[in-house]
């Protein structure tokens, strides 16, 4: 009778695993770990408890730590760049106020789907360096563009005021991520729900006023 032998695996991957599914896991739990402690501090070990997988898997995707970071700003980036070139599109009306707030709405939904972004920058801010800069040349500028260029529109058309549109582009970013930043604090203050969709929504509202109303000119005003 001739005996079965065990079939071999590669270590430290677990049979009939998915691969997709490790390395969303994996790269959502770099996010949380890369916004909490920046690169330097960040633990891979605790990366790989936090996203249920063994240690090597880490290596056996991602190679290093530089990798996995730049994987999790690739995802991070990429999902907020998706939602504001959705929001970006001209609607029927061809109004770029109405843009404009269409394009506050999405970064606010997103804020609340991957709110470990405002940390992710600020740590990687702290840390400064090559990291940070190619954060800034290769992810943000861009997306600063094309959040802007509705607001740019407006004001060519007299339908805003013209302020330093760096300072807008700074403002409406951190409003709309403040709130998902900071999960202590908005429950002390707002007992506010991430997971609410009523919620998110009540909040985009309550920011697009805030932020377009004391910009509007008369000549917009005039149209409605």
């Amino acid at each position: 009778m001739t005996a079965v032998l065990p079939t071999k695996t590669r270590a430290g991957r677990p049979m009939n695993a998915n691969p997709a599914l490790q390395r969303d896991k994996i790269i959502r739990a770099a996010l949380a770990e890369f916004a909490q402690k920046g690169f330097a501090g960040a633990s891979l070990r605790t990366i790989a408890q936090e996203a249920g997988v063994a240690h090597g898997m880490i290596r056996h995707y991602f190679q290093s730590k530089e990798l996995l970071f730049q994987s999790a700003a690739d995802y991070l980036f990429g999902e907020m760049g998706k939602a504001l070139l959705q929001a970006a599109e001209p609607g029927d009306d061809g109004d770029p106020v109405q843009q404009l707030a269409r394009q506050i709405r999405a970064f606010v939904k997103v804020s609340a789907e991957l709110p470990h972004l405002a940390g992710f920058l600020m740590q990687a801010g702290l840390d400064g360096g090559e990291q940070f800069t190619h954060l800034v040349e290769t992810y943000v500028k861009p997306l600063q563009a094309l959040s802007l260029a509705p607001y740019h529109q407006a004001v060519a058309q007299g339908l805003m005021r013209d302020m330093n549109p760096d300072f807008v582009f700074l403002v409406a970013t951190h409003a709309a991520m403040a709130p998902f930043a900071n999960t202590a604090l908005r429950r002390a203050l707002a007992d506010a729900s991430p997971h609410d969709p009523a919620q998110i929504e009540a909040y985009a509202d309550t920011l697009i006023a805030m932020l377009t109303e004391g910009a509007l000119t008369e000549r917009y005003r005039s149209r409605q």
